[in-house]
């Protein structure tokens, strides 16, 4: 079995190849296990500035879907997810309130040793 952080290394070398011709850019690519559950978490969000929507996620997933279909490189059983780095001024968005318990029992893994398994972008 691979180690979980080379999950996110190869997901993001697939995204980082395929985002920009979509008009995306990638933030970051995660592995991580919440109340039992893999999560593949991918975030994106569009080089014009333009604010995301749920269709530009859902765009980006489809393909990221079918490649992992594909690969099939990850032997664990996993919900995948594409997530914008936020939805500004999106109707229907006020009700949303983020589930700050789950949080605090995500696990994050990595092939370093380390708890950081988050590749991308640095923040300046």
């Amino acid at each position: 079995m691979q180690a979980n952080g080379d999950y996110t290394v190869r997901v993001k070398k697939y995204l980082d190849e395929m985002c920009p011709k979509e008009g995306y850019q990638v933030d970051s690519v995660t592995f991580t296990l919440e109340n039992g559950e893999w999560y593949l978490r991918s975030f994106i969000y569009r080089t014009d500035g333009v604010d995301m929507t749920v269709d530009d996620c859902a765009r980006v997933s489809r393909k990221l879907s079918k490649w992992l279909d594909k690969e099939d490189f990850i032997p664990e059983q996993y919900m995948m997810e594409v997530c914008s780095l936020g939805f500004k001024d999106q109707p229907g968005n006020d009700d949303i309130i983020p589930d700050t318990a789950a949080d605090d029992n995500a696990e994050e893994t990595s092939d370093d040793g380390s708890n950081d398994n988050i590749t991308g972008r640095g923040k300046n």
